[in-house]
């Protein structure tokens, strides 16, 4: 895994959402307790990423869950061969999201 990688994930992570699926995390997970996310931030910050996710922009559908219709479309994007960039400009999710609903879907 790259640096960028681990950056993106744990910068979600901090967030509240999972990372794989673009779910919110419940509230009693451990990951929302403030000193983890406190440690999640830093980790995020020593990788090099000094804009944490706090501070920039998240498209709008970030943290949503998605609707069995996204599925839908998504695995039909994917099987015509679309990009990822055309896929995270519809969806409004980010690219690591993306990647980790074609995962959970069996596509990658």
């Amino acid at each position: 895994m790259d640096t960028s990688k681990a950056r993106e994930l744990l910068s979600i992570l901090a967030d509240g959402i999972d990372p794989f699926t673009g779910e919110i995390l419940p509230e009693d997970h451990v990951c929302n307790e403030p000193d983890m996310i406190r440690a999640l931030h830093l980790a995020v910050q020593q990788l090099g990423n000094v804009k944490t996710s706090v501070t920039r922009s998240r498209p709008e559908n970030a943290g949503k869950p998605w609707s069995e219709e996204d599925d839908r479309i998504l695995c039909e994007m994917f099987e015509r061969g679309c990009k990822r960039k055309e896929m995270k400009e519809y969806f409004k999710r980010t690219g690591g999201a993306i990647i980790a609903r074609l995962e959970h879907l069996g596509k990658i």
